[in-house]
């Protein structure tokens, strides 16, 4: 990497930023300026200089005095980039200092914060018996961190030969692989800050969390044919980028920081992609760190009065509800509870005054940014309803009130409806960019993602009505009117994956994806294999071979998420159920004979596969409801709201 060099003044684009304006040798741009596509300008008449009076030059020695002191004790980390010459962005940061790491100090902590505030003591220093004092930085009257320096860390003194190898791995391509993921895949999962991660990289990749730089290198590394520079030169060592990051990245949790997070959340994404977990820590288990590391690190609180930089604020924001996203999709996908409670959780909702560059009147830059902005905070307002569809009807304790229930199905509609309209009205506040047709020309659409998102969620409430009428008896009327509203969900969910073009499908997905796919086609396996009718039967068995056939054409073609859900579906194909009278064991679905539709089997003792997955007869209680106690009204009113989110289905994408 060319030894950037200092300009003797900032150009127009940089002083605006108030960025630092550095040039690699040998360009007539500073880094920001060819980075955004522009040239630099110098239009803007420089600030005069003031001339110094004495008691300014008394103030400066002072300050000086000030500055050489706290440098030579211990300090908070604030004056590492405190001590950089010129602009920087990094002052006062608490998450991303160079050489230190934070611990939120909770209100049940041993080390009690408030403590800390009464005289005598310091705020920024504890006595310790013995040892370096420990460290602490209020944020805000009610909210402090203890600041711990790295190097007391195992592990940190190999961070820069990691650092190096990472950089090696790629072989110089480092410059045009953070381009191309700024490109393609910042702009739907704005975790990082643009502006702080490029004036680090203009100085030095060691700057870097290792597993963070390796993130970022190897999700771009799979949009390597989409830059112009890269398409003809070698790849980067994938493998090894993986190995490096994942043992970086096990040693980082020894010294979390927000780039720790980062590194996780993007690894996640990476992995998501890939039928195979080789070298890394698969999304399940990247989702334990992060939700762990995120309270230590205090992204479950509302940072906007904090004493913190505004970027820092917008960062932890976006930061937290990407967690949040993670966390309550992981819980819903692999099946387990969430790992918190909305009691824990104090940060307000997304807007678009949470993402960077903005122009004047507010928007992002580029419209495509705005609208995986966009689509990033629907995401998260739909994983809130998400959050509270796993408490009220998917948590352990509502299930049992359900099997224990007389009146199954009457429960479950009572308590589904308010969560259906909540979705209902999800929908209806997606704005228009998000539409199909508003998409720029040779431009990737990333915003089907959220389409795939809504489908699932929308899948798992009919899935649960299904699953529900095999333990209820109800009249062929109702059985009809619920069924034929769960096969168009299916149908409609079917048709939305054949209809994705190219433009959508080379674009980002957001890492569950694939899993979602896995759920839509094992409703689809649910609604066949409880299908009376020998039509309805053959029927829905034609679009589950539609529907495997897109995975295999669209992941051969390069959509990495279809194929790893051909892998999932394959594999479900082998899994075993343990009987309970014999113990004897059958493959699935072939070794699993169809069921006499809501008909009463025994209940197995042990199920190695998902709820999804298996005939709903195995997991059918022994208590039959003799009741039709479902009004036929409400019925209608359910399924009219489902009608109305597909009125103009088509036009979305």
């Amino acid at each position: 990497m060319p030894e950037p060099s200092k300009r003797p003044r900032p150009c127009d684009s940089c002083r605006k930023r108030k960025t630092k304006c550095v040039t690699e040798a040998g360009d007539a741009d500073c880094v920001l300026c060819r980075f955004h596509k522009q040239q630099c300008t110098y239009e803007a008449a420089p600030q005069a200089r003031k001339r110094a009076t004495p008691s300014d030059a008394n103030k400066t020695e002072t300050a000086t005095k000030r500055s050489k002191t706290i440098r030579t004790i211990p300090g908070t980390g604030v004056q590492e980039y405190d001590a950089l010459s010129g602009a920087t962005l990094l002052r006062r940061t608490l998450g991303l200092q160079n050489l230190h790491h934070s611990r939120y100090i909770g209100a049940n902590d041993c080390l009690d914060a408030s403590v800390l505030l009464s005289p005598p003591l310091d705020k920024d220093r504890i006595p310790a018996t013995g040892g370096k004092p420990l460290r602490i930085r209020f944020v805000h009257p009610l909210h402090a961190f203890q600041i711990n320096p790295d190097a007391d860390t195992v592990g940190y003194g190999h961070e820069s030969a990691i650092q190096d190898q990472i950089e090696a791995a790629v072989e110089g391509h480092g410059p045009q692989l953070v381009k191309l993921y700024f490109w393609i895949v910042h702009p739907s999962f704005p975790v990082l800050h643009k502006e702080v991660f490029l004036e680090k990289y203009s100085r030095t990749y060691r700057e870097f969390s290792p597993p963070l730089l390796a993130a970022v290198y190897l999700l771009a590394s799979g949009y390597w044919m989409y830059s112009n520079e890269l398409v003809g030169a070698p790849k980067s060592d994938v493998t090894k980028l993986e190995r490096l990051a994942s043992e970086s990245f096990r040693s980082t949790l020894k010294r979390p920081k927000l780039s720790t997070i980062q590194a996780a959340l993007l690894l996640s994404q990476y992995n998501g992609t890939k039928s195979t977990a080789g070298e890394l820590l698969t999304p399940r288990e990247l989702t334990t760190y992060v939700v762990n590391l995120a309270f230590g690190l205090g992204l479950h609180l509302e940072p906007t009065e904090w004493d913190i930089p505004d970027w820092e604020i917008d960062l932890r924001r976006r930061l937290s509800w990407a967690v949040y996203i993670q966390g309550r999709w992981s819980a819903l996908l692999y099946g387990g509870p969430s790992r918190f409670t909305e009691h824990d959780w104090l940060v307000s909702e997304l807007a678009l005054d949470d993402f960077y560059e903005r122009g004047e009147d507010g928007r992002a830059a580029n419209p495509e940014e705005q609208k995986g902005c966009m689509a990033f905070v629907h995401m998260a307002t739909l994983s809130t309803i998400l959050s509270d569809i796993m408490i009220q009807l998917l948590s352990a304790r509502f299930q049992q009130r359900v099997n224990l229930a007389e009146h199954k199905l009457s429960l479950l509609m009572e308590q589904l409806k308010p969560l259906q309209l909540q979705l209902k009205e999800w929908f209806a506040t997606l704005p228009e960019s998000l539409k199909m047709e508003s998409s720029a020309t040779m431009k990737l659409s990333s915003v089907c993602y959220l389409r795939l998102a809504y489908l699932s969620v929308e899948t798992c409430l009919h899935r649960l009505v299904v699953q529900t009428l095999t333990r209820s008896a109800v009249d062929d009327n109702l059985l009809g009117i619920l069924r034929a509203a769960a096969k168009e969900r299916f149908y409609n969910a079917v048709d939305f994956i054949q209809h994705l073009q190219a433009v959508h499908l080379a674009s980002f997905w957001y890492f569950i994806s694939a899993q979602c796919c896995t759920i839509i086609y094992h409703f689809g396996r649910l609604l066949e294999r409880t299908a009376t009718d020998p039509i309805e039967r053959s029927a829905i068995a034609e679009k589950l071979e539609e529907l495997k056939w897109a995975f295999k054409v669209n992941g051969e073609a390069g959509a990495g998420f279809m194929k790893e859900a051909q892998t999932l579906i394959e594999q479900s194909s082998r899994l075993v159920l343990v009987g309970l009278d014999d113990r004897s064991t059958n493959t699935s679905p072939i070794g699993l004979t169809d069921p006499d539709i809501y008909g009463r089997q025994p209940q197995l003792a042990v199920s190695s596969i998902p709820m999804e997955t298996s005939s709903p007869s195995v997991w059918n209680s022994t208590v039959v409801d003799t009741h039709n106690d479902v009004h036929q009204e409400s019925i209608d009113d359910w399924i009219l709201d489902f009608d109305t989110n597909h009125d103009h289905w088509a036009t979305y994408v």
